[in-house]
This record gives structure tokens, sequence and C-alpha cells, in this order.
């Protein structure tokens, strides 16, 4: 009897297409009367917006359109909040997640100030230039620890403190099984805040046919569906009236799962507002600091242990580097724990301080970290 898992090699469906260049990548879009778009981004972290002005960048040949957050009416809001915390007793979280363009204040490098759409992505980015932008820049601190000092500099203004979460969760009683251990070893962790570097970057063309009624937009997401379904609600469509493709995608490793990024809410209200087909490439420039990163934390943890090796209990008093928005809520510091279902007779204290920060938004990223090991 044959088996098609084991034993034996596997053809993969998609790696003829691949192999002989027929596979359709977001890049190898291209629709009649296409517009192309750049992103004007803050290059500081944190600012108040005194004025954006955009007519210099209008009146470039080729220049089609640009807007600022205050164009978008009422188009311009938060996104929605994609995994709420779970009911967990004591937990406090403030909801903060990503807006289309920054309002009155930027809160990481290269969140977007304008959209600018020509004729071409060559002129839209020279149209950049052309923009008068006056920010007044404020202090960004990006020390995970020193955000949640007195008088830190705050990444929410009306939250009150630089905590975006705290959750405490306990099984047993790890203070007196540390009190019965003949052994205690207490370490640091250091996780580095990092990105992805997918050969691909990220993309997203929109085309609107005002016609039919129809929104058709090519995206390189791993939630086809999930885009489909929030960007109808955002656009005042019903869910059978846009479709969303996911073509071919050149790496994904968790970033390109994340939404709704600006760029995906964007692209098709514009492509509306024109009726013309819009596309938008990330350059590898902006990847660093447009795409969601890898989460940054510190752990001080401690294992209460017999003097044969036995586990007692285990602590873990961690900080977690969420960036200035939070769209998935607690998922990603709530996971970092998985050692409650490794070890499930062992006394444990989970203690998470989810830190907003000047930077990035974190969400997860797919290849695992590395973790720097100091001593008490």
């Amino acid at each position: 009897m044959s088996t098609r898992t084991f034993g034996e090699p596997i053809k993969r469906n998609e790696d003829r297409r691949l192999l002989t260049g027929q596979a359709l990548f977001i890049d190898d879009i291209e629709l009649p009367g296409m517009l192309h778009v750049a992103f004007l981004r803050s290059q500081v972290a944190h600012a108040k917006i005194v004025s954006i002005d955009v007519s210099s960048a209008l009146q470039r040949p080729g220049v089609v359109a640009a807007f600022v957050a205050g164009d978008l009416g009422d188009y311009w809001h938060p996104g929605p909040l994609l995994v709420p915390p779970p009911p967990i007793a004591g937990i406090v979280f403030h909801q903060r997640t990503q807006v289309p363009l920054a309002k009155d204040k930027v809160r990481h490098v290269g969140e977007p100030l304008v959209i600018v759409i020509a004729e071409s992505r060559y002129i839209a980015e020279d149209a950049l230039d052309d923009i008068d932008v006056e920010l007044d820049p404020l202090p960004a601190v990006v020390d995970l620890e020193k955000g949640l000092a007195g008088g830190s500099a705050l990444v929410h203004d009306d939250v009150g403190s630089n905590v975006s979460a705290h959750v405490r969760q306990t099984k047993g009683n790890y203070a007196a099984a540390a009190a019965k251990a003949d052994h205690i070893i207490k370490r640091r962790f250091l996780y580095e805040h990092g990105i992805s570097s997918p050969i691909e970057t990220r993309g997203v063309v929109a085309q609107w046919d005002k016609r039919a009624n129809q929104m058709t937009i090519w995206d390189t997401t791993q939630a086809p569906v999930f885009v489909r379904n929030g960007l109808a609600g955002m656009l005042g469509l019903n869910e059978r009236q846009v479709r969303v493709i996911a073509p071919f995608v050149g790496g994904g490793f968790g970033p390109k799962i994340m939404m709704f990024y600006p760029e995906e809410v964007l692209l098709p209200w514009v492509s509306m507002k024109l009726n013309r087909p819009i596309k938008w490439i990330e350059d590898r420039l902006e990847h660093f600091f447009a795409t969601t990163h890898e989460r940054g934390q510190i752990h001080d943890a401690e294992i209460a242990l017999t003097k044969d090796g036995r586990i007692l209990g285990i602590k873990d008093v961690f900080l977690h580097d969420g960036g200035a928005y939070d769209p998935y809520g607690l998922t990603v510091p709530i996971r970092a724990e998985l050692r409650q279902h490794v070890y499930a007779s062992v006394h444990q204290s989970a203690d998470r301080h989810a830190v907003s920060r000047r930077r990035t938004p974190a969400r997860r990223v797919r290849d695992g970290a590395t973790a720097r090991l100091r001593g008490p």
C-alpha cells in the first residue's frame, strides 16, 4: 500500500509554476490606468504634528492626489482590536490600535503621515520631498525599563503611563514551594527586539469597479478572508462586494498575517475615491519600520529545585515590548508563558507587564528569537 506522506518524496502542486516563472506575485500585477503610491513617514519617534502642507507636491507633474489624516473624514479611526484579552481576574488592558495616518501626534519612526498617489512610483517618491511638514519633537524613551519610570515620556497621554497591560497569573503557591526548595536559580533573559526579512516585502493592489460596485484587492497576506471581512465593514460594503486575493507570497513568518496595516486600509479607500487601480509595494527600507516587529522581552525568572533536581516551582516577572499599538491585545505576552502547560504539577507565578514604546508594533514572528543569558 503506497502512502502520500511517509517514505517517498512528495511533489508540491505549486512547484511547476514557481520553477517556470508562471507564479504571480504582488508586484507582477499590472492593470490599465494603474496609479502608484508612496508614503511620507515620520523620521522621528515622538512628536506633535504642527502642520502638513502638500500643495507643492500636488503641483508636480504626474502627481494625482495626496491625502493627510484630516482628508479621510469619518474613514479615519483606529483599527479593530483583533484578539480581545482573555477574562483573567485583575487584568489591566489599555486598547490602542493603529490608525491609517498619524493625526496630531506621531508615535514611532515610520508611522505614515501622508499618502501620495502618482502616475509612477518614481514620481510619487519625488513628490515626498515637496511636502512641508512641521513637527515638534518630544522626548522618546526607547529603553524598555526606563519607559516604566516616573516622568517618562508617554506614548499615549490619556493612559497616564506606558504600561499598556498588566496580567498576573498563579497556580498553587510559589512562595511556599520556594521556602521548601534546596536550590533557587535566578536568571535574566533578554530577548532582542527584531524583525523578519522575507525575500518579498509587503504590497497591496486595490481596484474599485464603480459600475459593478465591486472591490478587488491583491494583498501579501496570510489571512485573506479576515482581511476581506474587515475591509468590507470599513468601506461600507458587504462581503460579497469585496474580493481579496492572496497571490504567491515570498515568505511570511508571521508579520504577513498581521492586519490591518495602514496601507491595507488606505489603498482601497483611495481606489474608490479616484476610481483607479492603486498599487503600493513596500521597499526594503520601509520594511524595517512599516512591518510589525518581533517582540522584545526581559524575563527575570527563577526556578525552585530539590537536591535531586525535582522542580517545585517556577516564577517569572517579565516586561514585554509591544511597540506603539496593540491590535492583537495580549496574544504575544500570554503565549510567552507556555511553560504553564509543560509543568502541569508545578507551583507557578507569572507577572507580565506589556509596555508601550515608540517603536513599530510588535507581533508574533516565527523562527525564534536570540536570547542572551545573564547571571543573577
